[in-house]
């Protein structure tokens, strides 16, 4: 009889501090923080700035996922549109901010979603590089630093 494989970490996803960048968009701090269920002091934590349309394709692909997991009992937090006017209102912004941490915290109690590539991916962080010889993936060396193969998300 084979066991399922217990879930080492509780997930916490946070997002917040929403900024407008210098080229023209609004970015937000997206927080994934990771605890360890036997050392609740071994915390991990992977911190990168999305904008709005990294946000809503990665709605996009999550929501496909749990789709085909015929999971009809909860519903698949809704997003907001993309407009183009209005979009650096606050009330514009917050109303995105909440609706992508939703987005993420539902994601918390369904492994199909915690492990899916695509969320993994969003929360690899990218250097823009000059030079491949000092071009790396900071998410990656995260995990190596903390002794860790890449995180199950």
């Amino acid at each position: 009889m084979s066991r399922k494989p217990k879930d080492e970490y509780y997930r916490f996803f946070s997002v917040t501090d929403p900024r407008n960048h210098e080229k023209g968009y609004t970015e937000y701090k997206v927080t994934a923080r990771f605890v360890s269920k036997r050392h609740p002091d071994d915390v991990k934590e992977v911190v990168v700035w999305k904008r709005f349309s990294e946000l809503k394709k990665l709605h996009g692909e999550l929501s496909y996922t749990h789709r085909n997991l015929f999971r009809r009992q909860e519903e698949f937090p809704v997003f907001p549109r993309a407009q183009v006017f209005g979009r650096f209102d606050e009330a514009v912004i917050e109303e995105r901010r909440k609706a992508a941490e939703s987005m993420l915290l539902f994601t918390t109690s369904i492994p199909a979603l915690y492990n899916s590539p695509q969320l993994k991916d969003f929360f690899r962080v990218r250097t823009n590089c000059y030079s491949y010889s000092f071009c790396f993936d900071l998410y990656t060396l995260f995990c190596l630093f903390c002794k860790l193969e890449l995180l199950e998300l």
